[in-house]
């Protein structure tokens, strides 16, 4: 018995010093990264010291639209004299929302481009930023309960007018249900808007447009909703509306596994390199693009100008597009 209770000792004794260990290792990597951010390189190794360090945050930040919209992000802070910094990005831990503007208050950048949400949580944070002189900026989604000064974002019943005329392309072609894949969040009121303009649309057309559910916790689970939703013997759709490019790229390899290609039509949104080939093969009927990089850009031009002349649009308005197999070969070209 004795031995059996040194031997748990030992083995907390381990588990904590490797916490410990690791706690340790954190901190210096987030001190040195922080370090080298406010410094910068210039490419020849010679530091370079910027006016503003700014921090972008998202629950996807590594997912190729947001890796556009920092890219845009990015080139356009350096002629602003400014760094962004991708927090949470090409680590191992997934965290919270939560933690990573925890990370970016506690590295005291000058401004924070974020991904909101409707929790009240993400309210006090911002708020908590705001009241520290850090100039916070909504992009997507957002939250109008909190202080922050400006949303760059899509108008809903504009996306919603776009994926409608789309809807009602491939109705006259002969569908009849449509199934448009929301998130389970729905707490995220955009999508509803963009849900009620589609029907509102295609309300004269014997057409059922109802929504289901996707889990948008992480990758697997979502593919595993499409799935389901598509193998649904009883009532399977007739049209998929995915309203994130991570839906629109779930919807197209279930529609190719399950051996549905011409039987469902996907209307997509985003236009990353796979999406385009769908639509030129016919896989993908269209897609809604978005112009992630302008997107970023104007996410810079906010903060800059309310830093710099403490007033700043209530809201950016980001164009879309819409890409079908007509117009298609214009932007693989691109």
């Amino acid at each position: 018995m004795k031995t059996n209770k040194k031997d748990n000792l030992i083995i907390i004794a381990i588990i904590c010093s490797i916490v410990v260990t690791f706690t340790i290792i954190l901190i210096g990597i987030s001190y040195y990264r922080y370090q080298v951010l406010k410094i910068g390189e210039n490419g020849t190794g010679e530091p370079v010291q910027y006016q503003y360090h700014y921090a972008i945050i998202s629950d996807e930040i590594d997912l190729p639209f947001w890796e556009a919209v920092y890219e845009g992000a990015y080139n356009h802070a350096k002629e602003q004299n400014a760094y962004v910094e991708r927090i949470g990005s090409d680590i191992l831990i997934k965290y919270s929302l939560y933690d990573l503007m925890n990370i970016a208050i506690d590295s005291k950048v000058d401004g924070i481009i974020l991904e909101a949400n409707n929790e009240p949580y993400m309210v006090e944070l911002i708020n908590e930023a705001e009241s520290l002189g850090i100039t916070v900026i909504t992009v997507m989604k957002d939250s109008p309960q909190s202080h922050r000064k400006s949303y760059v974002g899509i108008n809903s019943y504009h996306q919603g007018q776009s994926y409608g005329r789309q809807v009602l392309d491939v109705v006259n072609n002969g569908r009849r249900r449509v199934t448009v894949l929301m998130n389970s969040d729905n707490k995220d009121t955009s999508q509803n808007i963009i849900y009620s303009t589609i029907k509102g649309i295609v309300s004269n057309k014997d057409v059922l447009v109802e929504t289901a559910p996707v889990n948008s916790y992480s990758t697997f689970s979502s593919e595993e909703d499409i799935r389901k939703i598509i193998m649904d013997s009883d009532t399977p759709p007739d049209v998929l509306v995915c309203l994130t490019a991570e839906d629109t790229l779930g919807a197209y390899q279930a529609v190719v596994d399950y051996n549905k290609v011409g039987e469902i039509d996907i209307i997509g949104s985003y236009d990353s390199e796979l999406i385009l080939a769908a639509i030129e093969k016919e896989i993908i009927h269209s897609t809604i693009t978005i112009d992630a990089e302008q997107m970023g850009v104007f996410c810079i031009n906010a903060l800059t100008e309310y830093i710099d002349k403490k007033r700043v649009s209530e809201f950016y308005s980001i164009k879309t597009g819409i890409i079908t197999a007509d117009n298609v070969a214009e932007y693989i070209e691109k």
